[in-house]
């Protein structure tokens, strides 16, 4: 009875190891991806708010081992040439990318001119060889002329990578 114990204790000890050795593998999701964005970041002035399409629309990623279990370091190139290097986490089957700040210059026809001050994090879980990630946007607005400041907040944005052949 002793042994058939000591079997079953050794057996659940070396499951729950592996278990929790997967829960933070990155293999799965490192590699080079295509990646296509859609939605719109919406600046909220005094007014009405002003739809601003997603400049950073298509491109490469590439998702690198990071330092520390469990994380990865993305470097995402847009065909516009806009180079970000983001860092994450991933857990099972999901992706999150942490907290990136950026500042950008937003011009559209004569509605909108100034710079915009961005928040960008996402979630994101892999399904075969493609990630689909929700993405977040948060931040100010500062327009050039009248110094007037708005809020800015992702509409419905979402991102596909698909890992490269």
């Amino acid at each position: 009875m002793n042994t058939r114990l000591s079997v079953v204790i050794f057996t659940f000890i070396i499951f729950a190891a592996i278990l929790t050795s997967c829960k933070t593998n990155t293999r799965p999701f490192v590699g080079e991806y295509t990646y296509q964005s859609d939605g719109s970041i919406k600046i909220g002035l005094l007014v009405t708010d002003v739809d601003i399409p997603l400049t950073d629309k298509m491109g490469q990623m590439q998702i690198m081992k990071g330092e520390g279990k469990g994380k990865v370091v993305i470097i995402r190139t847009g065909i516009t040439g806009d180079i970000k290097r983001l860092s994450g986490e991933i857990s099972g089957n999901e992706i999150t990318i942490d907290e990136y700040t950026y500042e950008k210059k937003i011009e559209l026809d004569t509605i909108i001119n100034g710079k915009a001050k961005i928040k960008y994090s996402s979630k994101g879980r892999l399904r075969d060889n493609t990630i689909v990630f929700d993405d977040n946007y948060s931040g100010f607005f500062t327009e050039a002329e009248t110094g007037a400041v708005g809020t800015i907040r992702g509409n419905n944005t979402i991102t596909v990578a698909k890992l490269n052949d």
